[in-house]
């Protein structure tokens, strides 16, 4: 198993936000600045000479707008994530049902010990992509969240950031009705009262 290079015992969610700020943005340059050359070096040609530069500055438009649209895709799944940290206490929960694995990007499973709720099959995605059962998830997460709702959470070791959300939204809504005012304004507050479309 690979070490994160953060905190990943439920101490500082702020590490793993870093992490995945700084490699979604890392990630964007290493596609977005090549692609915006390609596209701008066509006005570095003469008027009667650019039609040659054309291709290369179509795939540089191409590309650019790849990357652009894979980091907001990041770093909006990590806001998300921020703002689920900032709203409810990371608690340890174990084990972890791995459900389904549905690619791409998408994993299905289900938290244990947490007495007096029904289970609820979550859906979960990282933010950066993964699409692979994170090392050691089955041993238990942080999570942070209210599960009729969704949440985030941070696998112990490897250190993958989650965002989830109940699997079939319609099958939470009696839990959800029945939350109560403070549950659900808590819920509103962290940006999960609603489901959030990132499939």
């Amino acid at each position: 198993m690979v070490q994160a290079p953060y905190a990943t015992d439920g101490t500082d969610f702020k590490g793993a936000l870093g992490y995945y700020y700084r490699s979604a943005l890392t990630r964007f340059a290493k596609l977005g600045l090549p692609s915006a050359a390609l596209f701008v070096q066509m006005f570095a040609w003469p008027m009667d000479s650019r039609g040659y530069a054309l291709p290369f500055a179509i795939a540089g438009m191409f590309g650019l707008l790849i990357a652009f649209f894979l980091a907001y895709g990041r770093l909006f799944l990590t806001w998300r994530c921020a703002r689920v940290f900032r709203t409810y206490p990371l608690e340890f929960r174990a084990p972890v049902e791995k459900v389904k694995l549905e690619r791409p990007l998408r994993l299905h499973m289900r938290l244990g010990d947490k007495a007096g709720q029904p289970p609820v099959t979550l859906l979960a995605k990282d933010p950066l992509g993964q699409s692979r059962w994170p090392d050691g998830i089955a041993n238990g997460v942080w999570f942070a969240g209210d599960e009729p709702f969704g949440g985030a959470a941070i696998v112990p070791g490897s250190g993958e950031l989650l965002f989830m959300q109940p699997t079939e939204w319609a099958l939470s809504a009696k839990e959800r009705d029945s939350a109560g005012e403070d549950r659900v304004g808590r819920a509103k507050r962290a940006g999960i009262k609603r489901p959030v479309r990132y499939r």
